[in-house]
């Protein structure tokens, strides 16, 4: 059956935020100090907000917006319409609007599921305002139409979604632990690269790798993809651990005499040279088995190690806190890394046993990860299924 639906401002009192200004008047190390709730105070992934890394003094309270816990709070610019539950008392800037609940046959739950839903968000982004910057403002979310079951029926469909996103977040943990225990492995191994304690020699890495950049394929003879095109990878392809193809340009095969150097193979590091470091890292990847034929394109650099147990090692010195220093010498935002200072970083070369033995643990963690990543997938589908279930009134009991 499907359910009736009420616009949000029938249910919810939906209010925006407001700063003290100068904000950093108000801000105070007071323990007494009022919780300042900031967007950087989210979580990847986390559904409540619990705690604060600012306060502000109790005379900006008159200035902002006063919230508690069980609020509904929605961004309302850049990352627009991401719902999070608040578990603590505090007040909220104009980056946010709160969502109070007006009757208690409203489970928050299933209101945060909905907002975070494929389908939602869909219909946020296309009323949000805003020509460069989309935002929410408060009349387009009073105006929303949802789903609105009875009180019974929010809650189970909330506890059915929390229980499979609960897997997701399960998952989510183990992955940063195996990364966690590959930086510990690393560095037991072979020691901190800057500190050098078990003087190890060091060099250049191209001692261990054959490093390229790659070729300027012209964008006006990019073709649609078709039997007689290859793969061009880009810096836009190429992200944090993996190459995403959502974007992808094709250049025609009868166009490659003499360009067979920039064919990347299984196992090449792949790494971008523009604007390399993004919120989730190094944009650095190693490029997997069983692709098809793709070329490397130029601000796109190539690490082809010289022999394949030195991949992983290799990869774990780019990735290094080693690498960013080398390149960001002044702790600025590098906007690109050129080809030069890519060949001069000098990693440590450790005995060949060594970093067999590194390889070997780092692919056996890799299976373990690959695994929970084709889970994770299947997880992400059965969630998005659930939810369209659930807010169309056909959830299987």
């Amino acid at each position: 059956m499907s359910w009736p639906k009420v616009k949000l401002g029938e249910i919810f009192t939906i209010s925006r935020g407001g700063s003290p200004r100068p904000i950093q008047d108000y801000i105070t190390d007071s323990c007494n100090g009022v919780n300042w709730i900031m967007i950087g105070d989210t979580e990847p992934n986390s559904k409540y907000i619990r705690h604060t890394a600012k306060k502000i003094k109790f005379e900006g309270v008159k200035k902002s917006r006063k919230v508690y816990p069980g609020d509904l709070l929605l961004t309302n610019s850049m990352s627009f319409g991401r719902p999070y539950i608040l578990d603590v008392e505090g007040c909220i800037h104009d980056g946010w609007l709160v969502l109070s609940p007006k009757n208690n046959q409203i489970h928050i739950d299933y209101f945060y599921h909905y907002l975070n839903s494929p389908a939602a968000k869909i219909i946020i982004s296309n009323k949000a305002a805003g020509a460069v910057v989309k935002n929410l403002n408060s009349d387009i979310v009073r105006n929303l139409e949802i789903p609105f079951p009875p009180f019974a029926e929010q809650v189970r469909i909330a506890s059915t979604l929390d229980k499979v996103d609960g897997i997701r977040q399960k998952r989510d943990q183990a992955i940063k632990l195996a990364d966690d225990f590959l930086r510990a492995t690393f560095l037991e191994m072979f020691g901190d690269p800057v500190e050098n304690p078990k003087k190890l020699k060091k060099s250049p890495i191209t001692e261990l790798a054959d490093v390229i950049t790659g070729f300027a394929f012209k964008s006006n003879e990019y073709i649609n993809d078709s039997s007689e095109a290859v793969r061009l990878c880009r810096g836009a392809n190429t992200l944090t651990g993996y190459l995403d193809w959502a974007d992808t340009k094709f250049w025609p095969k009868n166009k490659l005499e003499k360009l067979d150097n920039y064919l990347i193979k299984a196992g090449d590091i792949i790494l971008a040279m523009d604007r390399p470091w993004i919120s989730s890292g190094l944009k650095v990847c190693i490029f997997p088995e069983n692709q098809r034929e793709t070329y490397l394109v130029q601000r796109v650099a190539r690490l082809r190690p010289r022999c394949e147990s030195y991949t992983n090692y290799i990869y774990s010195c780019i990735k290094s806190p080693a690498f960013e220093k080398h390149c960001c010498p002044t702790e600025t935002t590098v906007p690109h890394i050129s080809p030069v200072e890519l060949k001069n970083f000098e990693v440590l070369i450790p005995p060949d046993e060594l970093m067999v033995n590194f390889h070997s643990i780092v692919s056996i963690i890799n299976n373990s990860l690959n695994k929970m990543a084709s889970g994770d997938i299947d997880s992400d589908a059965l969630f998005s299924k659930l939810s369209q279930q659930a807010f169309s009134g056909h959830l299987k009991r």
